[in-house]
Order: structure tokens, then C-alpha cells, then sequence
């Protein structure tokens, strides 16, 4: 992925990882930012059958004794922790090929550097690079292209399922 993580992120990365999946969660992804007064280091966690409201608060007990201890914030700031939601986040390679044949949006850099989004569904990796099938025509984009890509769901789709009820 193209987007560079924050110091605090990268200096973090590998224990949250370790911890989440010490206690059956995958790491989905870090973030940290906000106002300079109050920044928020966000942590999204899954799991097999997904996340609920009580695994978040266990976790957040968890990973706030981990952040205590490896101290990497010099100031105040929020943690939170959550769910990747049903529009989850693509950030590494795997998961581009781990919902292959699912809806996504990708956001990416072409050749002449212009950022692009394009919607499609995702065809796995293929030589190294993302495949997104949109209409007819199958796009490859080379990872270190991506900016930022995540699952699309389709909310019409769910209302016209309502509607027949």
C-alpha cells in the first residue's frame, strides 16, 4: 500500500498484532491522528463470526494495559477500539485475495500519478498485483499503487430486501 504509516503505528504494529492474536483477533488496522490536543489511536480488530460491543471493551481493556506499557504517546490521547465493519478496510496483500469475489472500492495512483477510484469486484492477486473485474474488463494494480481500498456494500440492495418482506 502507497499510504505511509505513522511512527506511532509502526512502533506499535508488532505487539498489538502479537496480543490481538493472542487472544483470537486479527488485526485489521492501526490509526493515529486528530487534533494535536486530543489525538485518537484507533485499533480495528475481527474475528471469526465477527466483532461484538463486548469484544472491543475487552480488547480496549487489554491493548490500554499494552499501550501503558510500551508508552508510545508522549501526550494524552484517546484509544478506540472497534470493528472493521461491514465496508471493511483492504490493507495488506492477503486480504485482497482472502475476499476475492466480493465488491470493493480501490483508490489508487495511475501511471501519470492521478488518483483514481474505481468500483469492481475483486478477482484475488495475480502476479503480485490486485485484480479488480469491473464490467467486462479486469484491472491489475500494483499494490504499491494503492492508496486505500475497502469492501462496498450495497445499501439499495438492502432496501429493495426490506421492501419484500
Amino acid at each position: 500500500m502507497r499510504r505511509k504509516k505513522h511512527p506511532v503505528v509502526e512502533a506499535i504494529e508488532p505487539q498489538v498484532e502479537t496480543m490481538a492474536g493472542d487472544y483470537g483477533y486479527e488485526l485489521v488496522n492501526i490509526t493515529y491522528g486528530g487534533p494535536k490536543r486530543n489525538p485518537v489511536l484507533t485499533i480495528m480488530i475481527d474475528k471469526a463470526g465477527g466483532v461484538t460491543a463486548d469484544d472491543c471493551a475487552e480488547m480496549s481493556r487489554r491493548l490500554g494495559l499494552l499501550m501503558d506499557v510500551l508508552d508510545p504517546i508522549p501526550t494524552s490521547y484517546q484509544l478506540a477500539i472497534s470493528s472493521p465493519g461491514i465496508e471493511r478496510p483492504l490493507v495488506k496483500l492477503a486480504d485482497f485475495e482472502r475476499f476475492s469475489g466480493r465488491e470493493a472500492a480501490v483508490r489508487f495512483y495511475d501511471e501519470s500519478d492521478h488518483a483514481k477510484t474505481v468500483a469492481g469486484t475483486l478477482g484475488g492477486v495475480k502476479d503480485g498485483q490486485v485484480a479488480l473485474v469491473v464490467g467486462a474488463e479486469e484491472l491489475l494494480i500494483a499494490e504499491d499503487r494503492i492508496d486505500s481500498a475497502h469492501l462496498t456494500f450495497d445499501w439499495d440492495k438492502l432496501d429493495a430486501d426490506a421492501g419484500e418482506e
